[in-house]
């Protein structure tokens, strides 16, 4: 087996073949990659072979941005078998493995955790301090090699699936609050929210800070042109009380208008607030519906937001699968 550095744009075709088979659990199948899913990955890394060039351009002027696409591919059979994806979050020095994947045929053959190993020291190499990354809540072999690794469950998360949504009903929001867009570079906006909202446990190695959130110049004219050829609408909006300005929730949504894939909305709530929850998920709901009917729709919620979680169900979501959160001191 070898293991090399991932090669962009180079590898992008060949992953883009392997990443639905490689989230393919023969034994657990409602842990699966859906069909949906795995359309909206393929057309994705088209989008990102389209716009390659300026990416490079991107990372020769904003350096922070050379880490966001960092990893190794295990060849076996002059194939590439598993892939290890991770990113540095933001300019911070906390990492994010993002991917860790093998084909079924391939597991439980030391292939997961020699490109883990040899990530962790990339991370190592260019100073991280922390890195996490998501588990199945169940899926024992992939929690014990993490384990075994130095790797703590810190954080839960669950994600939750709609089928074939309809337009909700809007409630009206209540009348001590405002709602109005929320600007992509505005980001001392959601670093101030997270800062009160989120628990110390949950934050751990995930650390609340302003390289997270203040985005590369670049980076921020990239997305819109990335949404642009895929196709896909995005906002966002912040919630404040009218009397004095303060941030209480921030939501966005993500729509495909393809006609082909997955949409998204997000919630992040003050706990103090949970009557706020049943009206901003059907407003994002609402949106996301009206600018691509028919597509099913995700939103993934922490367990430490209980009265989000009560909302998404009242609105007939159910969940789909469990993520433990586990967290590394490098």
């Amino acid at each position: 087996m070898e293991l090399r550095p991932i090669e962009w744009p180079r590898d992008l075709k060949p992953l883009g073949k392997i990443l639905y088979d490689t989230f393919q659990y023969p034994e657990n199948p409602e842990w699966s990659l859906q069909t949906d899913k795995k359309e909206q990955i393929s057309h994705m890394l088209k989008s990102f072979r389209r716009i390659w060039p300026l990416m490079r351009v991107a990372q020769v002027l904003a350096p922070s941005i050379r880490d966001m696409f960092r990893g190794y591919v295990a060849i076996e059979d002059d194939k590439i078998v598993g892939v290890t994806i991770v990113q540095r979050h933001g300019t911070t020095n906390a990492w994010v493995v993002g991917t860790v994947g093998v084909l079924p045929q391939y597991r439980r053959r030391g292939i997961a955790r020699a490109a883990i190993e040899k990530s962790l020291a990339l991370m190592r190499e260019h100073k991280a301090e922390k890195t996490w990354l998501g588990v199945i809540n169940g899926n024992t072999p992939a929690q014990q090699l993490y384990e075994s690794l130095g790797f703590k469950v810190y954080d839960v998360t669950a994600e939750y699936s709609l089928s074939d949504p309809a337009i909700p009903s809007l409630l009206p929001l209540l009348a001590a609050f405002s709602i109005s867009r929320l600007p992509r570079s505005d980001w001392r906006t959601r670093l101030a929210l997270e800062e009160r909202i989120v628990p110390e446990e949950a934050r751990e190695f995930e650390p609340i800070e302003k390289g997270r959130f203040r985005q590369p110049l670049m980076l921020r004219l990239l997305i819109p042109l990335l949404n642009l050829v895929q196709r896909e609408k995005e906002e966002a909006f912040v919630v404040r009380q009218e009397s004095d300005g303060h941030v209480i929730a921030r939501c966005d949504y993500s729509a495909s208008t393809r006609g082909k894939g997955v949409n998204r909305i997000s919630v992040r709530l003050d706990p103090a607030y949970p009557r706020l929850a049943e009206h901003l998920l059907g407003l994002m709901l609402h949106k996301v519906v009206s600018q691509s009917s028919k597509l099913r729709v995700e939103i993934q919620i922490p367990s430490w937001m209980p009265s989000v979680v009560k909302a998404v169900e009242s609105l007939g979501f159910e969940r789909r699968v469990e993520y433990l959160k586990m967290g590394l001191v490098l």
